[in-house]
């Protein structure tokens, strides 16, 4: 496991993880940022298609550590110091979950910075008005 492992803390699962979604929903619908977000991506699809535990632990710490810097509270998603026994008791799908909320952030940071953000904005705020989770002050937090 390695002594610097990271794991994500949130306050609430399941916005992040409908968040997450969504954006990777709005980046695919414009085809520049969704080939660079999926070749970035890559290792953790390939990585969740295995299905392994160690595995995706493993990906899911080369992640966080490369791209640390966007995870942050203004995200909703930190970084946590975690030890071996937290490792032994986290299941395969809490690590799955927490690879796809990298993914949905890693998608995020790429749609921030392209031609094309009006475009994944307008699409990503309209995915997350439909998913009912959101208020529309807390959408509109998130696009700033």
């Amino acid at each position: 496991m390695g002594e610097c492992a990271q794991n994500l803390i949130y306050a609430d699962e399941e916005k992040v993880f409908t968040f997450c979604n969504n954006i990777v929903k709005a980046v695919e619908k414009t085809r520049e940022v969704s080939a660079k977000s999926k070749m970035i991506c890559r290792k953790a699809n390939d990585a969740l298609a295995l299905k392994d535990k160690q595995i995706m632990w493993n990906v899911l710490q080369e992640y966080l550590h490369k791209y640390s810097q966007l995870f942050t509270i203004a995200n909703g998603v930190q970084l946590k110091r975690v030890d071996v026994d937290f490792y032994k008791n986290i299941t395969e799908e809490d690590v799955s979950k927490q690879l796809k909320i990298v993914i949905g952030i890693i998608y995020l940071n790429e749609a921030k910075h392209c031609a094309g953000k009006d475009a994944v904005k307008g699409c990503f705020k309209k995915l997350l008005k439909q998913s009912g989770m959101f208020s529309d002050r807390e959408i509109e937090l998130l696009l700033l």
